[in-house]
């Protein structure tokens, strides 16, 4: 990732990417990524322009054919006027290293589908991922996955902002 201030350009030394955890009826869906040959929540690099939120939502659609947005994990502290947009913010955010030539910056988003859209059947994007799966709380210790998605995928479970798709404890 480069910085360009119209003086100079140089490069930050970290790769930026976003995540979304989608959680319905108690599962989280995840998607079992190519490179990685893993379970991991639906994700990748920023594009030019984007916000991370924007990130992981364009990630998530490519990945899924699921269209979402991203939930806060906090709460508004100010309005939106014609000086500033309020965006959501990440649930999690961690500097990786496994699986990465260079560190990258992971924000980590709760997301959830816009409406009219749930009954869209998930299409996993076959170019990036073998397919795309619901687990359970009962489901995350067998799955082939990082120990930190298993954490996550765990915390997303039990914590996700629309309470009554949570996995009960």
């Amino acid at each position: 990732m480069l910085i360009h201030d119209g003086r100079t350009t140089r490069e930050l030394g970290l790769v930026y990417c976003c995540s979304g955890y989608l959680v319905e009826r108690g599962k989280v869906l995840l998607v079992h990524h190519n490179r990685f040959d893993k379970w991991v929540p639906p994700g990748g690099h920023l594009e030019p322009g984007e916000s991370f939120a924007e990130t992981a939502v364009r990630e998530f659609k490519e990945e899924t054919g699921l269209l979402v947005e991203a939930i806060s994990s906090q709460p508004a502290v100010h309005p939106a006027d014609h000086h500033a947009t309020p965006e959501p913010v990440p649930f999690y955010v961690d500097v990786e290293r496994e699986g990465f030539p260079t560190p990258a910056l992971v924000q980590f988003f709760y997301v959830r589908r816009l409406p009219g859209t749930r009954e869209q059947a998930v299409e996993a994007q076959l170019e990036e991922v073998q397919g795309a799966a619901w687990f359970g709380l009962e489901d995350i210790d067998g799955i082939e996955t990082f120990d930190q998605v298993r954490s996550l995928a765990r915390f997303a479970l039990l914590n996700y902002p629309v309470a009554a798709e949570r996995a009960a404890s």
